[in-house]
């Protein structure tokens, strides 16, 4: 028995085995996850509706209609002998944990020359107004919302970043930017200086600009105390939870973004490790696990979905959820969207009147 997926628009249908959907072994689940994203990127990229790579940022997507939730689209990359995923992550700017969650069945540290990777660039945006900047700590991600110019249509910006240790978490909060540096001077707190004192990398009181200083080139500070948006000097361990609360971004990213960005807009932090949005009438899911470390089972992973799909079905009574679909995305947990149903034909096809 095959399951009909739903493309955006209805340009493709995908087909799937029953059978895969009812499986509940990791293996099945991530060949399961990765058949449906595979076919849906082979739809997108057929209608040249995934866009690439500018000059920073993995991607910049036109923002979809309000009640659209989901930009960019799959691709993959082809891995050099040299390569690690860390590095790959770098090259495309997507970040170590997201390239790790997505590629699961890839040596993270030899690939292997030929090996396709599979790029995180499809993305459900967050739960949270769609203005100035978003961050989601849980998939290490910044969005920032560009407004419509002369020149172009409103569009998002994602972007691969660093978030607090454990013990040092970012705090989520509503922010605001309050003021803009380059080449900042660092000022590492007292409690910085005794933690990397303690670990045997003791820091100045003041650290100046240059290729030490792990603020980087730019820095945007918030009225958060002590925590900024800033670049770094350790570039590969973007997409990784090292900071000591601030937030990391690659060189190039954070040097766009400082041009962007005035001061006083919004900067809102937020920790939403699994997201639902549609995209044209289909229903997607997506799971966070970026290292795959969080302390959390598959069923309670399971709980935080239904949640967040029944806060976006909102009164859509007539919407089917393929619950065996939900189950396989918490368990994969690869961070992708995973469509996990259609609406009702009935839902699509306007009503025909009475006749007399």
């Amino acid at each position: 028995m095959m399951m009909l997926f739903f493309l955006p628009r209805h340009s493709r249908i995908v087909a799937m085995p029953l059978a895969l959907c009812c499986a509940r072994s990791s293996s099945v689940a991530y060949s399961l996850v990765f058949s449906l994203l595979f076919s849906v990127g082979l739809a997108l990229l057929s209608q040249g509706s995934v866009a690439a790579s500018d000059a920073a940022a993995s991607g910049f997507y036109p923002l979809p209609a309000a009640e659209d939730h989901i930009v960019g689209g799959l691709s993959t990359t082809t891995a050099v002998e040299e390569d690690t995923l860390a590095l790959i992550g770098r090259r495309t700017r997507t970040g170590y944990g997201a390239i790790r969650a997505a590629n699961p069945h890839v040596d993270a540290w030899l690939p292997g020359e030929g090996t396709q990777v599979l790029l995180p660039t499809w993305h459900i945006l967050p739960e949270a107004p769609r203005k100035g900047i978003v961050i989601n700590t849980a998939e290490m991600r910044l969005y920032h919302f560009e407004p419509e110019s002369a020149e172009r249509p409103a569009r998002v910006g994602v972007y691969a970043i660093s978030i607090g240790r454990g013990g040092r978490e970012t705090p989520l909060a509503t922010a605001r930017v309050t003021r803009k540096a380059q080449n900042p001077t660092w000022y590492p707190t007292d409690t910085i200086r005794a933690d990397r004192a303690a670990r045997g990398t003791p820091v100045a009181a003041v650290v100046p600009p240059g290729p030490n200083n792990p603020l980087g080139t730019r820095a945007l500070y918030l009225n958060l105390p002590a925590y900024l948006i800033h670049g770094t000097n350790r570039e590969l361990g973007i997409g990784m939870p090292v900071t000591a609360g601030c937030v990391r971004m690659y060189p190039e990213d954070v040097e766009y973004l400082y041009e962007q960005v005035p001061v006083g807009s919004q900067v809102e932090i937020v920790y939403q490790p699994v997201k639902a949005g549609w995209l044209g009438d289909a229903l997607y899911v997506e799971s966070h696990n970026p290292l795959g470390d969080l302390a959390i089972t598959v069923d309670e992973r399971v709980q935080q979905l239904r949640v967040a799909i029944a806060r976006t079905l909102g009164d859509r009574g007539d919407f089917t959820v393929d619950w065996d679909l939900v189950r396989v995305a918490a368990e994969a947990s690869t961070g992708l969207p995973v469509p996990v149903g259609p609406i009702w034909l009935k839902h699509r096809v306007p009503e025909v009147a009475a006749t007399q």
